[in-house]
This record gives C-alpha cells, sequence and structure tokens, in this order.
C-alpha cells in the first residue's frame, strides 16, 4: 500500500465570488414602529431578535399602568399568545419569561369570568405542559401565580387533581424552591386542589410519600406574613383529618405542627396572623390525640402564660380570640381540673361580662364544656350575682347576635339546668322564662337555627320536670301557642318536630295547654305527622297521643276529627314504628264504645264506668258507618243500647225538639203533641239496680274489700259474685220470657224482645235506647247489662260478640288449679293484676242464670248455639 501524505497548504484554483452573496443576502432592517397592532404583528416572526425587542416594548407598555394592560386585552394578546402555545418551545429564556410575563399581567388585571369556558381550560393546560418542560426559575414563579388563578375555578381544580405526572413535578419544585413567591403560590394551590377532593380523595392524595406536609409546616414561622398566612389556611385544611390513617397519623408530625403553631403565637402574641394561628391551633386540639399531646409536652403551659400576660395588654376583642384554643381542650373532662387551676374558667367568664352585646360564640361553649367541673360549676354559679343568667337570657332574646352565639347560650343554660337546677331556674324565674322563651319562639324559622331551637326544647323539657315550673309554663298560654304553631311550620325537619312533641308531653298535664293546643290544630297537625314518611316523626306523633289519652278532651278529638281513622288506615305504612299499634289501642282503652265496635269485644281492663257506653245490635264491618250515627243526628235502623249510670235525667241540652209541622209526615198522631228525643237519654233505673246489688253483695259479704291492691282479684269471690250479678239482671230482663233449658234446641222468645224494643223506640222516638228500661232481654241485652253491672262493683269480665253479631257474651277469669301446678297456687294468684288474667269461663244469663262453664266446654258451646 502506498502512503498518502497530508499537505497543510493546497493551492486553491477557484474562489468564491464575494460580491454574489452579499448580493443575495438580506441586509439589517430597521423599521420605527408607534401603532401596538403592528408590534403584536411581529410576535409571528421566527427570529429571535425581533421578539426580544417586541417583547421588550410590550412588557413596557404593559407597566406604566393598568389600562395598557386592559388595551393588549382588547387587541387580542391573550389570543396570540395561546395560538404561540405561550412560547413553550422558544429556546431562548428571556422570550419565554417575556411570554409568562405577559399573560400573569393579563391575569392580574383582568377577572377569569370574563374569559371564555374554553379559553380558560386552555390556559390551565398551556400552563401545566409548560410547568412539566421548565426549569427557569422566573419562568417557574410565573407559572405558579398562573396556575393558582386558574385553580380559583373549583372544576378546573377538580380536573387538575388527576394530573399525576404534572403533581409530581409540582410538589417536587415545592419543596426545594427558595423563592418566597412560588412558595406561596404553590402553597396556595395545594389548598384549592385540598378544597375539592372528598374526605376519601384528600385522604389518599395527602399520605402519599411526596405531599409536602412537612414543608408547609415549615412556612408557619417564615419571615413573609402572606406565606405564613397561606400555610396556616392550608394547615387548618388538612388539621380536619387526624385520624390514624391520615397525614398526621404520626405522634412525631403531630408534635411537630403543635410545636410549631405554639411558637410562633409565643413569638409574637400581638401579630396580624395571631388570631390565625389560635384558630388554626384550635382546629388541632379537636382531636384528643393532639390535645393529649398539647398537655403531657407542656404546650399548654406556654399558651396560658402568653396569655395572662397579654390579657391587660390586648382589646377585649382580641383577647377573648386567644382563649378559643382552651374551648376546644376543653371538650375533653379529664384535663378541666388542670384548666380550671389555671384560670381558665375565669378568663371565660370576663369575656362572657364584658363582651357587649355578646361574646364569640366558642366563649359560651368553652364554659358550658367547663360546667361538668364541680369546681368550675360552683364559680360559674357564683357569677349569677353578678347577673351571668341575665347575660345569656339578653344573648337569647338578640336577633342581632349570630346565631351560633345564640345556640351556644341556649344550651348552656340547659346544661346549667341540669347541672345546679335550683339556682338556674330561680334566675330564670327571675327574668320570667316563659316570656322569654316566648318571645324568642316567636321570631321563628328560618330566623332561628333548627340548634337554637332545640335547646330551648330542651330548657322546657327540664323545667316542666318540676311541677311548680311547669305550671308556670303552662299558665302562659303564649308559650304554648308559639309551640303549635311552631309545629305546623316545622315538618320539613322532621328531628325539630320529634322534640316538639317530646316537650309537648312534659307541658301536656296543665290544663291550659291542652286546651290551647286543641284550639290551635294540634289534630292537623297529628295527622300530618302520622302521614310523615319519617319513621321518628311517626314515632314522636304516636307518643304524644299514648301520653294525652289520659285526657277526655283529647280522647274525644282524637275519635271526632279523624285521628282514630288515620291510625286504622295507615297500620301497614307503620310497621316500623313499634308504638302505632298501642296508640290505637290507648285510645280505644278510653272509649269502649268504639272499641267494641272495631274489636267486637271488651276485655277485663276495658271499664264502661264513668262515661256513654253504645252498642248497637247490627255489627258494622266499618266502622265509620257506626261512628256517623253517633256524630250527625240521624238513628241508626237497629236499636242502640245505651250505659250510664251517672245520668238519671237526660241533659237539657241533648234533647232535641222534633218541629211540630215535621210530625204529621212521620206519624198519625195529632199534630199538637210535641216530640222530643236524645241520642244521650237518662236512665233512672242503673242506679236503683246498682244499688240492690251492693245490697244484696253486702248479705252475702261480698263487697269489694277498699284495703285491696287496685286493679288486683280475689279469684275465691269470683264465682259467687259472678253468680249474683247474673241473677240480678235476670230479675230485671225476664219479662215475658218463659224459662228454657240449655238442652233444649228451642231458642228464647226472641221476638218478644224485639217488640219490646220497638215499643220502646216509640216511647223514646229514636232507636237510642237506654239499657235500664229494656225489661224483656235475651242473651245480647244481658251481657251488656252484666258487663256493665260488673265494672261498677269491680268484677272482671270481658264481652264478646258472636262471628255473625246477634250474640253477645261474658266471659269470666277462674284459676284452673292442677295438683302440683305451682302457676295455680291460690296464693300466688290472690292479688293478680287485671292485665295479666285470662278469660276462663263463660257466663250463662240465660238458662242456669249464673253457672259457669269453662271454655270449649260442651255446656259453653251449647250456651253459645255452636253444637
Amino acid at each position: 500500500m502506498s502512503r498518502i501524505s497530508k499537505r497543510v497548504y493546497e493551492a486553491r484554483s477557484a474562489y468564491p465570488d464575494r460580491t454574489k452573496s452579499e448580493e443575495k443576502s438580506f441586509t439589517e432592517l430597521n423599521v420605527p414602529i408607534k401603532k401596538l397592532e403592528t408590534a403584536l404583528l411581529l410576535l409571528s416572526s421566527e427570529e429571535e431578535c425581533v421578539l426580544l425587542t417586541v417583547f421588550s416594548h410590550i412588557t413596557d407598555f404593559a407597566r406604566r399602568q393598568d389600562v395598557n394592560v386592559l388595551e393588549l386585552r382588547a387587541h387580542r394578546l391573550l389570543e396570540l399568545l395561546l395560538e404561540k402555545e405561550l412560547f413553550i418551545n422558544a429556546t431562548n429564556t428571556m422570550i419565554r419569561r417575556f411570554a409568562l410575563y405577559l399573560l400573569t399581567a393579563l391575569l392580574d388585571n383582568t377577572e377569569m369570568a370574563t374569559y371564555e369556558p374554553e379559553q380558560a381550560r386552555q390556559i390551565l393546560e398551556l400552563a401545566c405542559r409548560f410547568y412539566l418542560n421548565e426549569s427557569d426559575d422566573f419562568c417557574i414563579e410565573y407559572l405558579t401565580y398562573i396556575l393558582n388563578v386558574c385553580l380559583r375555578d373549583p372544576q378546573m381544580a377538580h380536573d387538575t387533581v388527576d394530573a399525576t405526572e404534572f403533581l409530581e413535578k409540582f410538589k417536587r419544585v415545592f419543596v426545594n424552591s427558595e423563592n418566597p413567591d412560588t412558595v406561596y403560590n404553590s402553597i396556595e394551590v395545594l389548598h384549592k386542589l385540598l378544597l375539592v377532593q372528598t374526605a376519601e380523595q384528600m385522604l389518599e392524595f395527602t399520605t402519599q410519600p411526596d405531599f409536602p406536609v412537612d414543608r408547609i409546616i415549615c412556612e408557619v414561622t417564615n419571615e413573609f406574613p402572606e406565606i405564613r398566612k397561606a400555610a396556616l389556611k392550608a394547615l387548618k385544611t388538612l388539621l380536619t383529618d387526624t385520624g390514624d390513617d391520615s397525614v398526621f397519623e404520626s405522634l412525631q408530625r403531630c408534635f411537630s405542627v403543635l410545636d410549631q403553631l405554639v411558637k410562633a403565637f409565643c413569638n409574637n402574641p400581638q401579630g396580624t396572623d395571631a388570631s390565625d394561628l389560635v384558630d388554626v391551633l384550635a382546629t388541632a386540639l379537636r382531636s384528643e390525640k393532639m390535645t393529649k399531646l398539647f398537655f403531657e409536652q407542656n404546650l399548654f403551659d406556654l399558651v396560658v402564660e402568653q396569655v395572662r400576660t397579654q390579657m391587660d395588654i390586648l382589646p377585649l376583642e382580641l383577647r377573648c380570640s386567644l382563649i378559643a384554643i382552651f374551648a376546644e381542650t376543653a371538650q375533653y373532662e379529664q384535663f378541666l381540673a388542670r384548666m380550671h387551676k389555671a384560670e381558665i374558667t375565669e378568663m371565660f367568664l370576663q369575656c362572657l361580662m364584658q363582651n357587649k352585646p355578646a361574646p364569640a360564640a366558642f366563649v359560651i361553649q368553652g364554659l358550658s364544656r367547663m360546667s361538668p367541673y364541680p369546681e368550675a360549676l360552683r364559680r360559674i354559679v357564683a357569677e349569677y350575682e353578678m347577673g351571668a343568667i341575665r347575660k345569656l337570657v339578653s344573648i337569647l332574646l338578640s336577633p342581632e347576635v349570630p346565631i351560633k352565639t345564640r345556640e351556644q347560650a341556649a344550651d348552656f343554660v340547659a346544661r346549667l339546668l341540669v347541672g345546679a337546677f335550683r339556682d338556674t331556674a330561680a334566675e330564670l324565674k327571675e327574668q320570667d322564662v316563659a316570656v322569654v322563651l316566648t318571645a324568642v319562639l316567636a321570631q321563628g324559622l328560618p330566623a332561628l337555627s333548627i340548634d337554637l331551637i332545640l335547646s330551648l326544647l330542651t330548657i322546657i323539657e327540664t323545667l316542666a320536670q318540676n311541677e311548680e315550673y311547669r305550671t308556670l309554663l303552662g299558665d302562659y298560654r303564649s308559650l304554648s301557642e308559639q309551640l303549635a304553631q311552631l309545629l305546623m311550620r316545622s315538618y320539613a325537619h322532621s328531628i325539630l318536630v320529634n322534640n316538639i312533641f317530646r316537650c309537648l308531653c312534659t307541658l301536656i298535664d296543665e290544663e291550659p295547654v291542652r286546651e290551647i293546643l286543641l284550639d290551635n290544630f294540634i289534630v292537623s297537625s297529628i295527622k300530618r305527622a302520622l302521614k310523615s314518611l319519617s319513621n321518628l316523626v311517626k314515632t314522636a306523633v304516636t307518643n304524644f297521643i299514648l301520653q294525652t289519652t289520659r285526657f277526655n278532651e283529647f280522647i274525644d278529638a282524637y275519635i271526632d276529627r279523624g285521628i282514630l281513622e288515620v291510625l286504622m288506615e295507615y297500620q301497614k305504612h307503620a310497621f316500623c314504628v313499634s308504638t302505632w299499634g298501642p296508640a290505637i289501642e290507648s285510645i280505644l282503652s278510653k272509649c269502649p264504645t268504639m272499641k267494641f265496635c272495631i274489636r267486637n269485644c271488651l276485655t277485663f281492663t276495658d271499664i264502661t264506668a264513668g262515661k256513654d257506653f253504645y252498642v248497637s245490635r247490627k255489627k258494622f264491618e266499618d266502622y265509620r258507618a257506626f261512628q256517623e250515627i253517633l256524630r250527625s243526628d240521624c238513628s241508626p235502623l237497629d236499636a242502640v243500647l245505651v250505659v250510664n249510670f251517672d245520668r238519671p235525667v237526660a241533659d237539657s241540652n241533648d234533647v232535641v225538639d222534633v218541629p211540630l209541622r215535621c210530625l204529621s209526615t212521620i206519624s198519625d198522631a195529632p199534630g199538637d203533641q210535641a216530640w222530643q228525643y236524645c241520642k244521650r237519654p237518662g236512665d233512672p233505673n242503673l242506679p236503683e239496680y246498682l244499688e240492690a246489688l251492693n245490697q244484696t253483695m253486702g248479705v252475702h259479704g261480698l263487697v269489694e274489700n277498699p284495703e285491696r291492691i287496685r286493679r288486683s282479684i280475689d279469684f275465691e269471690n269470683v264465682a259467687k259474685r259472678s253468680k249474683l250479678v247474673a241473677q240480678a239482671v235476670a230479675a230485671v230482663m225476664n219479662e215475658n220470657l218463659k224459662i228454657l233449658d240449655l238442652n233444649s234446641t228451642e231458642e228464647c222468645s226472641r221476638h218478644a224482645v224485639h217488640c219490646h224494643l220497638l215499643d220502646l223506640r216509640h216511647v223514646y222516638h229514636t232507636n237510642f235506647i237506654p239499657i235500664g228500661m229494656v225489661r224483656s232481654g235475651c242473651q245480647f241485652e244481658r251481657a251488656i247489662l252484666f258487663k256493665a253491672m260488673a265494672d261498677q262493683i269491680g268484677l272482671p269480665c270481658t264481652l264478646q260478640r258472636s262471628v255473625d253479631g246477634r250474640m253477645l257474651y261474658n266471659e269470666v277469669p277462674l284459676p284452673l288449679e292442677q295438683d302440683r301446678d305451682v302457676h295455680c297456687d291460690k296464693k300466688t294468684l290472690k292479688f293478680m293484676p287485671w292485665r295479666m288474667l285470662r278469660p276462663t269461663h263463660v257466663v250463662d244469663l240465660m238458662y242456669n242464670v249464673g253457672d259457669l262453664y269453662p271454655m270449649q266446654s260442651r255446656q259453653a258451646l251449647q250456651y253459645l248455639r255452636l253444637y
């Protein structure tokens, strides 16, 4: 191979023509531009020097005054920047800085709401892309501001949460940044992202290893107040969850945040951000874990020392704001003794009494939470002499006071009534508590909050447990009126309806309260509550019905005005309400007429004495038909037998005169004979029958022993007394009836009874016939009189209607004694309560008068004509 040598210099035979290259090149051009439109057109240039010069001039124009920025907006600078994608791909850093600065100026001087939604989304998208590729500190600063502005829109913030790659770099840049503006805007961006997340999303987001919670904690003591404020705001949101799964799971981190907050507070208790520090610290101390660290690490003592030194220097409002911390720690009873010893109770009382018209809500809340500690409660009660209760009452009455403060005042009074009833109730009495409660309730919804009304109802309930104060509240009629009207307006809030009914139950023993409730549409409110979809409301109203069936006026209202009808019709919709059935039975037990019509039986505890008892010979499938007969002025087709021992002569108000002009249409009698009828007729015979029966009982030594326990029974005398009552019934209802044998298939002379009842209808001009005037009766009539007489002398018996409705019969309880059956021991059964009795024997009132036939025996079946 030959070796080729390389020469240093080689001779050229041809040289380039420089004249021709200069003729082809474009020489430098300097043109003066005096119009903004022309300058903006040059932003489309690809020359870096052109872009730099134009951007420099536009930036200088924007910095002169804010109006110039608006002019740039009008000349569509934003659209041009978006079209150029903010010059993301420009290699010259200054071009990117100029572009971002101008966008920042536009966003700073205009509202995001004025942009089209598509523009706003494009800005955010480009900013995120730009942020991912950028490393220049100034560009990062501008971009974080742009992001902060864009994320003011919750929807845009929500969309950014899923930008994982962007967020990873964002958090990394934030942790390592030393630029104050970047730090500030980064914290603001993170806070906006936290606000749009659910609790589960925020938990997942903040517990990621790269989440910069420690950097945020450190910025609490930053030298720049804006950064401190942003860090406190973000920390407050993070501290809402300090559970074992949260970012504050570590005790070390919990102590770190508490230490930083306390340090920042103690360094400058009078600083502009002192109230923010207290607010965040109070939020942290809502967690028992944080509060425990706060006391164990003696941070509590540091704060107390600072507060004490500042109490005489700071303005009253600021002094009271500082003790918000203690209002949170007071919710844990284990620290109350230490707090009271540090004179925290005294600080709360000073803020309560000195603030006019009212302190902040947390002051009263702190006192309320301190009250379970005996020493603190004694100090609070001692403040009554200085007008503490008067102060709380004035807060309750003032509509100008914030509703949260009024809520706390009402709750505090309710707690004081539990802890120190005598002293507190006496003070409230001096303040005319009934008038105060009425005045507050009169403000109504929505001026009052649900929590405030609930606390007021609790005050009423607590006072009403004392008879003296219940009478005081009941006599003030306006209070009951307000409660009734409040109930009508509260059906949108089931918890409120529940508590109003419960409150009314405590006042119902007062007669004025009952009158006012019935006059203020309580029946309509009850109907609405019974038809509610809320089981809580239905349970509350049925409990109220159970409590009020002790009073005859309510029983009459429930039956006559449709409450019983609603209870019966809506039973299938109330299977989850355990008190629905008892409410029905409670009403029926006080009205034997309706109970017998609906249930076709009366038990041992269903007493007919003391009221009118109506029994129709016809059996009604729908009790409302019989109810309409009793309510309206009409007469049934079949006889209705009326029992009442207390009305020998009909009341003149119950007697109805038939107009003379009507007599010719209903009778052939001369027109000058006056007719009168009465649906509540007098019965002179029943008292005589009862007197004769008592005499007979006395002769046999079977008069009820008054020393016996009420509602109890002596089984030894049941059979004897039953026989005497049966004989007395048969003696007065045996006219024109022949005696039959039990084994006979022939029935009694029903036609004779039918004719006798027809005669009585002509006498009374109505089918409502007093039972004492019936002189001829079979099983039906006799069973009614037997039940009525037995109830008068205290003999337990039932009244049953047969399935076909034609026959009535009575049952009595007797122990079916068996050998070695301890449950039938006479000593055990001697004073058996009536509610525990079970029917065992049928009473013969027709054949072998007074005999008792075991149920299901041949004689019983024969007596009932079932054999």
